[in-house]
């Protein structure tokens, strides 16, 4: 179709800005993807990570801890164990057990064996209870007491879930659970705590290895 030229100039003027229009729009359409995207990105790292935001920051559990426990064999309850005290004259080994885990019988003997052949003292390790909700101390004596199918030598803490933490650098009552403060420990697990009281080792190899043995023996001389 001819259009007159004053026509076909204005119908071309029409046409132009419409294109630019769409362009236009096409830029705002994407400006506001890409504001809802990092929108929604910012709010899932702040729920994942800890945000510092005006000197607020997330708390984290006790980096030197302590707790008192029963310990088995005890039934009148008239002696404790102090973790302080007991890790104070140097690193000790805290193997975290249940009476029906047979890893944990596994780490036992072999630790066992460790501590009668002289490689390392007794007095550096340290069992403890994972489960006393689902496990009796009877239990616990049935695996590894004097007569159980998995004797220990050396001390067996028997902490309730509900044993307090002691956070060390405060000298407070911690918020952490016993259980958060060491991670949530499987059963086995295998850590190393300093005299000072922090943890600086960890394993939860499930089966004894003399691998991680003698990486435990160096840790400890």
């Amino acid at each position: 179709m001819n259009l007159p030229l004053g026509d076909e100039i204005w119908h071309r003027v029409i046409k132009s800005n419409k294109l630019k229009f769409g362009k236009e729009k096409m830029k705002i359409a994407v400006f506001i993807s890409i504001i809802i995207v990092i929108g929604s990105l910012s709010g899932c790292i702040e729920e994942s990570q800890l945000i510092d935001e005006g000197g607020i920051v997330a708390p984290s559990s006790p980096e030197r801890m302590s707790f008192i426990s029963p310990i088995m064999g005890d039934e009148n309850n008239n002696s404790t164990l102090n973790l302080q005290e007991y890790v104070a004259d140097g690193p000790v080994l805290l193997i975290w057990v249940a009476a029906g885990c047979k890893g944990c019988h596994s780490w036992t003997d072999l630790i066992s064996d460790e501590v009668e052949n002289g490689n390392i003292s007794n007095s550096s390790v340290l069992s403890i209870h994972r489960y006393p909700s689902f496990e009796s101390p009877s239990n616990v004596e049935d695996a590894y007491g004097e007569n159980g199918s998995n004797p220990v030598s050396w001390i067996l803490a028997l902490p309730p879930e509900n044993t307090p933490i002691i956070d060390l650098d405060s000298g407070q009552e911690s918020e952490y659970s016993l259980y958060d403060s060491f991670g949530n420990p499987s059963t086995p697990t295998l850590q190393i705590m300093d005299s000072t009281g922090k943890l600086i080792w960890t394993s939860k190899t499930y089966w004894a290895t003399a691998d991680v043995v003698d990486e435990i023996k160096n840790i400890l001389k």
